[in-house]
């Protein structure tokens, strides 16, 4: 299934993940938790990394494997193309029937916390990968103006500082591998 979505996020100390999840319990509002295994993959030449795509095999709650291929648009919108494990002929497609010389690089667990708003998604994640802890806040929403604006708000109101050259959960990880590795 390939659909287009648009995210922006910001990076969140430990003190301001749990204050936002506190802030949206005090709303009210409901938390859909997550545990999220993510394992990316590229092959040998690095097709993914350097072509600033994305291909992960995710599992949720440990169940649901799903293979998944983002990439990226000019307008900095991301296709992502949703298959599963067993049967992926867009993905194959995509990676000229390939998808066998792919391996895992990098490995992403996540606790997330989400909360559907009527224009957007909020998405607040714990990100463990390689030793390293880190914290962030993304938003989904339906176009890019809608998304910057909407995590505009919540730097506004929790003090955040905005990078649009934020890197994204699954860059960190990969890049922090391949660094390690090269290490070797």
């Amino acid at each position: 299934m390939k659909n287009i979505e648009y995210e922006e996020r910001v990076m969140l100390k430990k003190s301001d993940y749990e204050k936002v999840i506190e802030d949206i319990k005090k709303e009210g509002k409901t938390l859909r938790h997550l545990n999220i295994k993510n394992i990316y993959l590229d092959n040998q030449e690095q097709f993914i990394y350097k072509t600033r795509k994305m291909l992960r095999i995710r599992t949720i709650n440990g169940t649901d494997k799903e293979l998944t291929l983002k990439i990226k648009n000019p307008d900095n919108s991301n296709i992502e193309i949703n298959e599963t494990l067993d049967n992926h002929p867009l993905i194959d497609k995509e990676l000229n029937n390939k998808f066998s010389e792919y391996k895992e690089v990098a490995r992403l667990l996540t606790e997330r916390y989400e909360v559907e708003y009527p224009n957007y998604l909020l998405v607040i994640d714990k990100n463990e990968y390689h030793g390293i802890v880190d914290y962030d806040l993304e938003i989904e929403a339906k176009n890019q103006p809608k998304a910057k604006e909407i995590i505009e708000f919540y730097c506004k109101k929790y003090n955040l500082l905005f990078d649009s050259h934020y890197k994204t959960k699954s860059h960190r990880a990969i890049a922090k591998a391949m660094e390690l590795a090269n290490k070797k």
